[in-house]
């Protein structure tokens, strides 16, 4: 029979480990993923987590002349695993529900132009990739995938959709 000390003090040694490795988590949502997404933001420490594994949080911009503070938006990042990488997918979401960004975190192979196709669209639409020519016709246009890539991009359009979904229940 192990001791009921024992089993207290392993249990906090394990809470403790486990806080600090999501604090040390390279994926997890930082004061530079914000200032990315929204230059001159102030604050970052309030991170949340959603159920989907969704990590946000509010971007506030100090006014130049004084105290005064000015909402920008919301930060979002959601991670996910493709080809054994974990890719780190960053999206700014202003406060009319329009995406400011979308990133990757580091390197995960992802071309700007891929990315640049969320960019002034709604979170609250359902993103789709192209198939066909015809589907680039198609009002809203659907993603384009980038070449040779259909698997990463099938990938990260579900992360967006992911992500867009948890910032219209952060909005509510």
């Amino acid at each position: 029979m192990i001791p009921k000390t024992n089993v207290v003090s392993a249990m906090l040694i394990l809470g403790l480990s486990a806080s600090m490795s999501v604090a040390g988590n390279p994926s997890g949502l930082t004061r530079q993923d914000c200032r990315q997404i929204f230059p001159g933001t102030n604050s970052s420490e309030a991170v949340r987590t959603l159920g989907s594994g969704v990590q946000w949080t509010e971007a506030w911009e100090r006014g130049s002349w004084g105290p005064a503070e000015e909402f920008r938006g919301y930060i979002l990042l959601k991670s996910l695993q493709h080809e054994g990488k974990t890719i780190t997918v960053l999206l700014g979401v202003t406060n009319t529900d329009v995406i400011s960004s979308a990133k990757i975190k580091g390197n995960g192979g992802a071309e700007e132009e891929f990315l640049s196709q969320f960019h002034g669209k709604s979170v609250r639409q359902n993103f789709a990739l192209a198939r066909t020519p015809e589907d680039l016709l198609s009002v809203p246009a659907k993603i384009r995938m980038m070449q040779g890539n259909l698997s990463l991009s099938e990938s990260l359009v579900q992360a967006v959709n992911d992500i867009a979904l948890a910032a219209v229940n952060v909005m509510k």
